[in-house]
């Protein structure tokens, strides 16, 4: 896949609520270029991952999609067919997305079949695992979810994505479970991977730290609106939005160090 901008335009999400529609998601236009990190960020309930599953077209039960076009490169696609080929996910708890009775040379089999590639296991795994930071890749490919950590699961997803060969990376609160130590390597790894594989990714999360760390733009989501986008320099020097106000100033208050 050699595609190297990902948009949505005019995303409309809505559920019924004591049986009237109500729109969760309201006309979202959000990109996404290789080499680059988009961070959207907003408070919980602002309607981030929802704008993310239905990107993807993986709405949940219950949301209908009222409107909104996917492109890439300009050109106009389902978004079905984006999960696992164009799009691949890293997701907040990662033991939910691993099958507990498959093996991690399972997982990555199945990774590889979807690509038409089965055959090229193992050549591609041990390359994969010692780029993510898993390196013993016999003993790894052997494990089940349930013997890895947390981290070294976040690893194994990111190492399915490189395998899945998608030139989008779509992290939904990636760190958030996460001892400090172990978020700092997993913010390292997707910051190199998109310097050396040109990952175009699109980080969720509330952390502005993370945002700091890693985004070249942010998109500030309020309301499933998205009410002020900005270089990221931009946006912490001169927030225009309450929420981006809002945002930096917990962070202020929670580490004032960073600003002293």
């Amino acid at each position: 896949m050699t595609a190297h901008r990902l948009s949505v335009e005019g995303l409309r999400l809505s559920a019924r609520r004591d049986g009237r529609p109500v729109e969760l998601v309201r006309g979202i236009d959000l990109a996404v270029e290789r080499g680059r990190v988009t961070a959207l960020v907003g408070a919980s309930g602002s309607g981030k991952s929802l704008t993310c599953l239905g990107l993807q077209g993986l709405t949940p039960p219950g949301v209908e999609r009222l409107g909104g076009r996917v492109r890439l490169d300009g050109e106009a696609v389902e978004p079905a067919t984006l999960p696992g080929r164009v799009v691949a996910t890293v997701m907040q708890n990662p033991r939910s997305a691993f099958n507990p009775v498959l093996t991690m040379r399972a997982h990555a089999r199945e990774t590889l079949a979807v690509r038409g590639d089965a055959g090229a296991l193992d050549r591609l795994l041990p390359e994969v695992l010692a780029e993510v930071g898993l390196p013993e890749s016999d003993r790894i490919a052997r494990l089940y979810p349930f013997e890895m950590s947390g981290g070294m699961l976040q690893r194994m997803m990111i190492a399915l994505a490189l395998l899945a060969g998608a030139p989008f990376l779509l992290a939904d609160e990636p760190t958030t479970d996460l001892d400090p130590l172990v978020q700092a390597h997993i913010l390292s790894l997707i910051e190199r991977l998109v310097a050396t594989r040109g990952l175009g990714v699109l980080i969720v999360t509330h952390d502005m730290g993370v945002v700091a760390r890693l985004a070249d733009e942010v998109a500030v989501m309020e309301d499933g609106r998205i009410v002020e986008t900005a270089p990221v320099a931009a946006l912490f020097a001169a927030p225009r939005s309450g929420a981006a106000r809002a945002l930096l100033d917990a962070h202020r208050a929670l580490y004032p160090e960073e600003f002293a």
